[in-house]
């Protein structure tokens, strides 16, 4: 029950970072410098780890899930 509860709370974090992610994305898109365009792109980076992380962790949900 205990590592159940440690995914879930790994997922909404996870979600939680992606929703800040995403609003950086859409307030700063299509910065005038170069340092403005590369701080996007590593937001971006984030937000498809992101979103791996969130997959990853709902898989081992559903695996734990199915154990018991």
């Amino acid at each position: 029950m205990a590592g159940k509860a440690r995914v879930v709370i790994s997922i909404v974090i996870s979600a939680v970072l992606l929703g800040l992610v995403v609003s950086y994305c859409v307030r700063e898109w299509m910065p005038t410098e170069t340092i403005g365009w590369a701080k996007w792109g590593v937001m971006v980076l984030i937000a498809i780890y992101a979103i791996y992380r969130i997959a990853t962790l709902a898989k081992a949900l559903g695996a734990k899930e199915e154990k018991e």
